[in-house]
């Protein structure tokens, strides 16, 4: 077995021997199409990260009718102890009939879709857990790796398992990409998302004047009053989809709309729903009727005292990496949300570095694929050995 002084410089050396194997793996992940309708694509994805897995690892493939394969992964001593739970998805937002579906590297960075978001992060996941395996130290961990398929559509399907597998862990790592300075994410904003149906009575547009009952005009006073709600930081609401009629000459019978909320706090949430309700409540046009229905969100991730506590955990172990991270808050979601609405500390963001995720010109800094799997490794081995100290 590996002594425990040595096993950073070991680490970091055996990072820096696979590097090659790292983007070796992390090609063949992006050269997969794994949009999250993508069913194919994403049991050659659970295929191809099941063949890596360390042998220590057992394997439960998970199999659903409308979402793709999922994996489950863990060690021996996860059957009977409490765990350490590593979240990724094997899903991506590009479609199977996008453009993007190329992989290239320059001196510095890796291009690809799900480069970042969030194919590095499982590179980063398989080989912390074959550092451990190499030095003796996977089997002695209870150590849980759940994979789902379904993440970047609100997780519909890996919701529960998620809560279930959270429930059995006494913390957790979520391997969406670090931040541009090399943040770690302590917490995260909630999201709410509704769509709203405004009724009204439909008719000739040359016989209806101003005095109308237009479901368009009363989707519009409605759009205006909801968007004075916003009150950043603590709360963002934007009205990004907007439709209705058939045409321009005739007076629209409904017109529907997608709102995006974002909070801090899960009584930020109550409080603009309870004004949004308000609002829908009391119409300008007549003869007009608005249905709000919720349609999927994620609850907030508090940056709590347990979070910071293995944030501080995984900085020290930064440290005798030479590595320097920085706690960080983020407006977008993730899966890390679920894990905190269990009350499970949970640090996201351990994966590489990059940018523009989501987008054509998604990238990721080669150098920070080694570093963070290397702190990963550390992480998971020291978080384990220090649980009960730590208090979790």
């Amino acid at each position: 077995m590996q002594q425990v002084d040595d096993l950073p410089q070991s680490i970091r050396a055996f990072m820096q021997d696979n590097e090659e194997a790292m983007l070796a793996l992390l090609q063949e992940l992006v050269l997969i199409q794994s949009g999250s309708g993508n069913k194919a694509g994403l049991a050659r994805m659970a295929d191809a990260l099941a063949g890596i897995m360390p042998p220590a690892m057992q394997l439960q493939r998970l199999s659903f009718a409308e979402q793709g394969d999922m994996l489950m992964a863990k060690t021996p001593k996860a059957a009977g102890e409490r765990q350490l739970l590593l979240l990724g998805h094997t899903d991506t937002v590009f479609p199977p009939d996008t453009d993007f579906h190329f992989y290239r590297e320059d001196e510095s960075k890796s291009y690809g879709p799900g480069v970042i978001d969030m194919k590095g992060g499982l590179v980063c996941s398989i080989y912390a857990l074959l550092a451990l395996e190499r030095f003796g130290l996977l089997e002695q961990i209870p150590v849980c790796m759940f994979c789902n398929s379904d993440e970047e559509i609100g997780s519909p399907a890996s919701w529960n398992i998620t809560c279930r597998e959270a429930d059995q862990s006494f913390a957790a790592f979520v391997m969406e990409c670090g931040g541009s300075q090399n943040g770690i994410v302590t917490g995260r904003k909630g999201k709410s998302g509704y769509k709203l149906i405004v009724s009204g009575q439909s008719g000739h547009a040359a016989q209806a004047g101003t005095d109308k009952p237009s479901a368009i005009l009363e989707m519009a006073h409605k759009i205006i009053a909801l968007e004075a709600l916003n009150d950043p930081p603590r709360v963002s609401l934007n009205v990004g989809v907007v439709r209705g009629g058939i045409g321009p000459n005739t007076v629209p019978g409904q017109a529907e709309a997608l709102i995006d909320i974002r909070y801090l706090q899960e009584e930020d949430d109550e409080r603009l729903k309870a004004e949004m309700d308000r609002i829908l409540d009391a119409p300008v046009v007549r003869e007009t009727a608005c249905s709000l229905a919720y349609q999927s969100g994620r609850p907030s991730m508090p940056q709590s005292a347990s979070n910071e506590t293995l944030f501080q955990l995984v900085q020290s172990q930064a440290e005798l990496l030479g590595q320097r991270i920085r706690p960080e808050f983020r407006n977008g979601v993730s899966d890390a949300n679920v894990v905190a609405s269990r009350g499970v500390p949970v640090l996201d963001g351990m994966g590489p570095l990059g940018d523009f995720d989501h987008s054509e010109r998604e990238y990721m800094l080669k150098s920070s694929l080694v570093e963070r799997a290397g702190l990963l490794a550390l992480s998971i081995w020291h978080c384990c050995r220090k649980q009960q100290a730590l208090g979790f």
